[in-house]
């Protein structure tokens, strides 16, 4: 039977363990050391046992001078068991610091500094974001979709694709209170200190509670062709069936013929919307009587159309910029609209559509799911 550890052997087990070294590199060094004596090894459980503290009870740990100090090695086993218990998780509990060092076996550092040390990487308590309503039937289609534009040139959705299509119902703020409240609810952060956040320059309007009405709403449907916004138009209605047949046969056809002559036929790219795009009549519209066959979209992709994850955001910024009147007109608001949304160069909507490829890719990675650059 081996030796038991002796106090010396203890202490070296627990500095190399500290040190990140595993049981079974601890047991061989301890057994070389032996061997220059003529003695055998400890075995692996007594040296496991030991570093759990199962055996060879040790007198209480000091708490005067230094505190344990979090070193990278701890700092990297408690992200990846942060990671590791979430991904566990599934989304149906809440991981807490004390889990994630309880399962990183880092017990020695005080809280205080695994939290300090995390915000450093960036990692806080944050809400959990939305996730929109696609299921496994959805991601497997969004994968499916990707698979057939990875054959496709580097430059298709930028040359090839005649327009890429899509409508949006934004609110048109008519008063100065109105402009104001839409300004504080677009600002994302402060840089501030934590007191500083009750303070009425770094708050933003709440919900519900500080609601305001805008004055009246926009029915627009926009369309990107050759890199540029070549068609806004203002529905008269709501979006639908009919709606969708005037939009193609009366603006979007025109427009194509104008900007892509030479043409038969046009192919574009619209969201999925089974209201107006999906509708048989919108769809027979297009086929029979236009020759404009659109390219399939995934269901709830809007990460995947240049109109959803770009153009209606730089709208809203490059409005947001502009000094405009107080007080101004629903017909004089839309048509300031209009003119930034048409106005934005060819070079910045190319590099929006660009990116098409590289999300594609990214969907194929997460699994059809939420992509990093959402």
């Amino acid at each position: 039977m081996a030796p038991h550890l002796s106090k010396r052997e203890l202490d070296l087990c627990f500095s190399l363990y500290a040190a990140g070294k595993t049981p079974v590199e601890i047991r061989d060094l301890v057994s070389r050391t032996r061997e220059s004596l003529d003695e055998t090894g400890p075995d692996l459980t007594t040296v496991r046992r030991a570093l759990r503290g199962a055996t060879h009870r040790r007198g209480p740990a000091e708490t005067r001078g230094r505190k344990p100090e979090l070193t990278a090695v701890k700092l990297r086993a408690l992200n990846n068991a942060r990671v590791r218990l979430i991904r566990a998780a599934k989304g149906e509990a809440e991981i807490h610091l004390k889990d994630v060092m309880k399962a990183a076996r880092v017990s020695d550092v005080h809280k205080g500094t695994a939290s300090r040390h995390f915000k450093r990487l960036g990692v806080t308590w944050r809400a959990p974001r939305a996730e929109p309503l696609r299921g496994s039937a959805e991601a497997e289609e969004r994968v499916a979709a990707r698979s057939g534009w990875k054959r496709l040139p580097g430059n298709y959705f930028t040359h090839q694709v005649d327009a890429i299509i899509d409508n949006k119902v934004p609110p048109i703020p008519m008063t100065k209170r109105a402009k104001t409240h839409a300004k504080k609810n677009r600002v994302r952060g402060h840089l501030r200190t934590k007191a500083e956040g009750v303070l009425k320059p770094f708050t933003k309007p709440k919900g519900n509670r500080n609601r305001v009405n805008p004055g009246a709403k926009v029915h627009v449907a926009a369309a990107i062709v050759n890199n540029k916004v070549r068609v806004w138009h203002y529905l008269p209605t709501l979006w639908c069936a009919d709606a969708a047949c005037d939009f193609y046969a009366g603006v979007l056809a025109p427009a194509l013929r104008r900007c892509r002559k030479g043409r038969r036929a046009f192919r574009i790219l619209e969201d999925n919307d089974p209201t107006g795009y999906k509708s048989k009549k919108a769809v027979d519209c297009k086929r029979r009587g236009l020759k404009i066959p659109p390219i399939k979209l995934p269901k709830y992709s809007p990460d995947l159309n240049p109109l959803d994850y770009f153009l209606w955001a730089e709208v809203n910024r490059r409005m947001a910029e502009q000094s405009a009147p107080a007080n101004e007109s629903q017909s004089a608001y839309k048509a300031r609209l209009r003119r930034v949304a048409m106005g934005i160069p060819k070079s910045v909507i190319r590099a929006a559509v660009a990116k098409m490829k590289t999300k594609a890719a990214e969907v194929v990675v997460a699994e059809g799911g939420r992509i990093p650059s959402d």
